[in-house]
């Protein structure tokens, strides 16, 4: 790499890759039991509402922060971060994707090639089709774009990337899902209106705006183009177990075959290579992550 002539060979991309290697072999266990445990209770909340046994507000409740849980499992399978390369184990990136999104009524397929993309052009006004989402002038306005639809329509980067094959391919894949959920949702909103708006609707809608508040917004405010440079390391009043520790994001823009889990020793691991590559606020990174809530006050 061009950047490797500034570096000295200590912190060389071979080394950095080398220990990132390590620390991508680990089969990801609990993002499965987060994304299926999510949503199979998200499913058992209409059986629970619809006889009784629960009261819809709870059942609310229960369902945003099932749909503040969907999308980080999903993540984790567009990567292929569970079949980890094996032909032999795709159906569960595939299973664990489709599954977990159902809580958020968007089809795995057309998140799985946008966001590639996203990795590819991160801050590219032109590419990145989460520019908008990483460049809304505070967590307010992201809100309201998020609610009216601005930042998820990804329907006009199938024209930007016309060309891309693959991404067609997938694109379209997920369209046909989009409208099965579209379907789906019209007939509950005609039979049960409630139970559709409390259940799923409403906390589809709060579960984007906290992803897209957590997963693109904060991770990439005030960051620029470039491999070290479109991602930061920050720190929050909000304990990261909280915000899926997305404070660590960085790393997985650097190294994405990281499991979410690994993430932590990974940054201790390459916290002088971050340093020397200048990773925004990785100055400001703890010697120990693992158990640090990364709270600033």
């Amino acid at each position: 790499m061009e950047l490797d002539q500034k570096i000295s060979d200590e912190f060389s991309f071979e080394k950095e890759k080398a220990i990132a290697k390590s620390l991508s072999q680990r089969f990801q266990w609990e993002m499965i039991a987060i994304g299926m445990g999510q949503a199979t209770i998200f499913l058992s909340l209409w059986p629970l509402t619809l006889m009784g046994y629960m009261p819809l507000w709870a059942g609310f409740l229960v369902a945003t922060l099932c749909a503040c849980m969907a999308y980080l499992p999903s993540h984790e399978a567009q990567h292929g971060n569970y079949s980890r390369g094996n032909p032999k184990r795709r159906w569960i990136d595939s299973l664990v994707g489709n599954y977990t999104l159902i809580t958020l009524i968007y089809p795995y397929e057309i998140l799985r090639v946008t966001h590639m993309k996203h990795h590819a052009y991160t801050n590219n006004p032109e590419k990145d089709p989460d520019y908008d989402n990483q460049h809304a002038s505070s967590v307010a306005k992201l809100a309201v774009q998020v609610l009216d639809g601005t930042t998820v329509d990804y329907s006009k980067y199938e024209e930007v990337f016309a060309g891309d094959a693959a991404f067609q391919k997938g694109f379209k894949k997920g369209a046909l899902i989009g409208l099965t959920y579209r379907a789906v949702l019209m007939i509950a909103v005609f039979l049960l209106p409630l139970h559709t708006l409390f259940l799923w609707w409403l906390p589809a809608k709060l579960g984007t705006v906290y992803t897209t508040t957590f997963f693109s917004w904060y991770p990439h405010l005030k960051t620029e183009q470039g491999r070290y440079k479109d991602t930061r390391f920050w720190q929050h009043w909000m304990p990261r177990y909280i915000n899926h520790s997305m404070q660590l994001h960085f790393i997985h823009h650097l190294h994405p075959s990281i499991g979410h889990f690994d993430e932590p020793k990974a940054i201790e691991a390459l916290k002088p290579f971050l340093i020397a590559r200048g990773v925004p606020g990785a100055e400001e990174i703890p010697e120990r992550v693992t158990y640090n809530p990364l709270i600033k006050i």
